[in-house]
Order: structure tokens, then sequence, then C-alpha cells
């Protein structure tokens, strides 16, 4: 025991030594500046963003959306190394984070880019030789000499450069011709200024080789050409958006459908801004029935590139879901863009008579099923399309008025609930009086009238003595309550004597309690009491002495 005694006591010292070694727990607000730097990089106060994101690695070194919105400033500012360390560092801490598996692939082709646009420079940047005509040294002693020939030999004249210096002859008639002038120097290749190239041409140039090579086989026809070349260049470069783009084309070509949206997946992971990919994406989830994923897709590529036909494709999709709503809808775009076409003019028609029949039978549906507000509200819609047949549309209008003849009967019978709730909202009980204080006679006598209570209670009889109605409630009791009677929860159940605490009687005149006060149901009521008691008769034929309260108002719960 001394032995054990002695070990406590150490224990108790190393705590306590420990504890005065360790540092005062600050707070941590990391959350609240990555959002502050989240808000001044969208608006490009690169700076502050900077120091805000400084600031919360100093507080959480591992936190994944410090050095993810890192990754996000030095992307932004050209920074690709740092980017790429930093979107690495937020992976590997959380390795859900899908933003930063992007972030990684971008950072990778870009650098890529950066590389091997800086190795073409440095290959066009040597300077050309340049070839330079230095004519032989003349003198004021040298000249060329003009003989005299033939005729003929006069229409072709020869000129001779003399390796001597050579006398000049004086004749009658002929004449000296100066010196050569020397010829300007040559611009160097640098100094040139080409035209650019028209934007087609760049874009194709830059390129890769095996991709230009893999798009024109795919054009000729040649899809499995082109997929074994596409193959070998994603081996090389598996990051290339346009490769794993025409490997998808070519296996949807093919009809290797999941196969072609797993590249076209990849593709978008690499470049969410890859357009093209949606489109066909939306194509090939709609062909396997996936048409949710249809939807989605769609609907990116449409709001960049709008176009009839991509509508269309929505609108046929959105049948197929059951949505006649949104078919109707994009067939109106679909005729917007193309007017005039008579095969969207009779989809069009198609699908407002689709629409008017679908809202038809949901009405219906809700009609049988004691809906009637929503019924109202379907069958009003399908009657405004105007393309019900004839023996719908008198069915319709029939239900309608019915529907809305049950919407009034209920607001009607809700009114009592409505307007109890405001009135008992208005009276305010001025006492929160407990259930035992209604038998404790000093409580009494501090209150020389009644007073307000608001109570919420299960109705469990109703009951009429007296000439007036009564409600025998069981009260709902707060903790202090339980803890006061030594009960662990509310019971609601009635037994055959009445005697089963907290019982007690709501009272008012005939026909005084609102409808929706019956038998079952839980009630939250504002009552005056002084002090009254009646006497009622239980289930076994016993006299049975219980509290009341008069009834202001109440309602349901």
């Amino acid at each position: 025991m001394k032995k054990t005694g002695k070990l406590k006591t150490l224990m108790l010292s190393a705590i306590l030594a420990t504890a005065g070694s360790l540092p005062i727990l600050a707070f941590d607000n990391t959350n609240i500046l990555v959002e502050e730097a989240v808000n001044h990089i969208y608006q490009q106060r690169y700076k502050q963003a900077h120091q805000a994101l400084k600031q919360a690695y100093e507080q959480s070194p591992r936190h994944p959306g410090v050095h993810f919105n890192l990754g996000r400033l030095f992307e932004l500012t050209g920074n690709f190394e740092e980017a790429l360390k930093e979107y690495r560092l937020a992976a590997s801490l959380d390795t859900s984070m899908v933003a930063a598996r992007r972030g990684i692939a971008r950072c990778t082709v870009e650098m890529k880019r950066v590389r091997a646009v800086e190795a073409q420079q440095t290959q066009t940047s040597a300077p050309a030789p340049v070839v330079r005509y230095d004519p032989p040294p003349q003198t004021q002693q040298t000249a060329r000499v003009i003989t005299q020939q033939s005729a003929q030999q006069q229409q072709a004249p020869v000129y001779q450069q003399p390796s001597q210096p050579a006398r000049v002859i004086s004749q009658p008639g002929i004449t000296a011709l100066p010196p050569m002038q020397q010829p300007a120097a040559r611009a160097r290749t640098q100094e040139l200024k080409l035209p650019p190239l028209p934007l087609q041409a760049t874009v194709q140039a830059s390129r890769p080789a095996g991709e230009q090579r893999a798009e024109v086989l795919l054009d000729s026809g040649k899809t499995d050409e082109a997929i074994s070349a596409l193959e070998k260049v994603l081996q090389s470069n598996p990051d290339s958006p346009r490769a794993h783009f025409l490997l998808g084309k070519a296996l949807s070509v093919k009809g290797d459908l999941f196969a072609s949206i797993k590249h076209l997946e990849e593709c978008l992971r690499v470049d969410e801004k890859f357009y093209d990919a949606y489109y066909l994406l939306g194509r090939n989830y709609a062909r396997v029935n996936l048409l949710e994923d249809a939807v989605k897709n769609y609907q990116i590529y449409y709001v960049v590139k709008p176009q009839a036909s991509v509508a269309l494709e929505m609108a046929r999709v959105y049948e197929t879901m059951g949505s006649p709503e949104k078919a109707k809808e994009y067939y109106s775009r679909a005729n917007a863009m193309n007017p005039g076409n008579p095969n969207l003019q009779l989809r069009l028609t198609e699908s407002a008579g689709n629409l008017a029949n679908d809202l038809y039978l949901r009405g219906n549906h809700a009609f049988t099923t004691n809906k009637f507000e929503e019924a109202a509200n379907l069958f009003s819609q399908a009657l405004e399309t105007g393309n019900l047949i004839e023996s719908s549309r008198r069915d319709a209008v029939r239900k309608l008025e019915v529907a809305r003849f049950k919407v009034r009967e209920g607001e009607e019978k809700r009114r009592p609930a409505r307007e109890g709730f405001t009135e008992t909202r208005q009276n305010f009980a001025g006492t929160n009086l407990k259930y035992w204080q209604l038998s404790d006679i000093n409580f009494k006598t501090r209150f020389t009238g009644p007073i307000t209570v608001e109570w919420r209670g299960y109705v469990a009889r109703k009951l009429t003595r007296h000439g007036r109605d009564f409600l025998l409630m069981i009260k709902e009791l707060g903790q202090d309550e339980l803890d006061s009677m030594n009960r662990d929860r509310n019971d609601y159940r009635l037994n055959s004597h009445f005697n089963n605490q907290p019982s007690f009687l709501l009272a008012t005149r005939r026909g005084g309690f609102p409808p929706f006060a019956r038998e079952g149901q839980m009630i939250t009521f504002n009552g005056t009491t002084d002090w009254k008691f009646y006497d009622i008769i239980n289930d076994l034929g016993e006299t049975v002495r219980l509290p009341s309260f008069e009834f202001i108002s109440a309602y349901p719960d």
C-alpha cells in the first residue's frame, strides 16, 4: 500500500511538471485566414493573399486547404514549380481532394510546355552565318580598261578585272569607268520581321506529330490505326488532354463506350476547359442510359457553345427521363435557333401534347391521394397548355372545381388553429406555474386573483358535465417537475382511476373548444386558474376530484 501511494505521488508530480511546461492553447483561426486568402485571390490581390496564407501556414502547417490555395496562388502568378509542390502536399494531406490532383496535372502540362518553348527558342536564337562580299582592294592606278572590239563583240561587252595594275589607254572617244561600289552588308536573320502565322496554323503546328497523325487517321476512317497511334502518344505523355479526347472519340466510334467515357473524363481531369469532351461525354452517357450524367455534361457544353443540335439532344434526353417540361423548354430553344424547321415544329407540338397529358395524369394521382392543392395546381397547368384531348379536358375541368372546393374546406378547418395560435401568442402567461403548485395553499395565498398559464398537454378524454365541456388533460412535465415528482420521463397513459398525476381539467362553455382539441392530440393552451376543483366519475364509477383551468385559447402541435 505504501509503494502504491508513493507511485501515485510520483505520477502526479510528473503530470504537474509536464503541465507547467505546456504552452497555453491559442485560438486557431486557420479556416478564417484561408477564406480571407480565397477572397483576395478572387479579387487578384495576390500580395495580401500570400500574407494571409503565410500566417495560416504558421498556425497549421499540415492544413490541406492552406497548401491547396498556395498552389492556386503560385499557379496564377506563373510560378508553376512552387505550385506543383504545394498541390502535391495538399493531395498527400487529403487524398480525397480532387482539385489538388487536377492542379498537379495542369502544372505538369504547363511546365512541359514552357520547357519545350524554351528549348525551341534556344535552338532558334543561335545567329545564322552571314556571307559577306569583300572586293579586292583598289587603288587610284587600278582601273577597268575598255578596248576596241568588233561590232558583234560590242553587243555583249566583256569586263575584265586585271590582277595587276594596268595602264589607262587614252584613245579618242573612249573614257574610263569609275571603280565599282562596295555592296551593302546583308541583314541578319534575327533582324528580319516576318508576319505572324494564322491562328489555325499556329495551333496545328503546336500539336505533337503523333496527335496530328492520329487525328488524320481518325478523320479518314482508320480507327484501329488511330487508336494504336494514340496509345503510343499517351505512353510518352500520359497527361495530354487532346490525346485522351481523340482516343475517347475513336473508342466511341468503335462502340466501346465505357472505355471512351474513361478517357474523356481523364481529358477533363487534366484540362477542365476542354469543352468538346463535355459534348462527347453527354452523347456517350445518353447511349449507356446514364441520363443524369448526360444532362450534366450537355449543360456545361451548352452554356459555352449554345447550338440548336445540342438543345435538341438535351430535349430528347429529358423526354426519356420523363420530364416533359424540360423537354419542351429545350425544343423551344432549338426552334428559336433554327426557325422554320418542320421537324423541330413537329417535335415541339408533340412535346407540348406530352406535357399536357403528363400534367393531367399527375393531377389525377394527387386528386386520388387527397392532395387537393397540388391537384388543383396541376389541372390548371394542364388546361393552360390547350393541348388536352376533349375528354381529358372536360374531366380536368370537373376535378379542378372539386379540388378547389376541398382546398377551401381545408382552409376553413385550419382557420381555428391559426386564430388560436395568434391569440395564444398574444396572451403569454404571467406566471410559470408548476403542476404541484395547484395544491399548494401557501403558493395560492400569494395571489389575490386568478393567474394565467401557458401549458402543453395531452387530451385524454372529452367530457360534458354541468352543462359545460371539459377536457381531461395530462400535462407535459418539465425537467424540474419530473425531478420533483421522481419521474424519468412523461407518460400520457390514463389509468381507469383518473388519479395518475399530472391530470387536470380544462373547462369552457358548450361547444367552446376548437375542432382540433380532440382525444389523442397534443395542444398548447392558455388558461386561468383560481384553484377550483371539480368532481368527475372515473371508469370504475368512483368520484375523483381534479384541479381545473378556464380555457382561453389553444393551437395544435
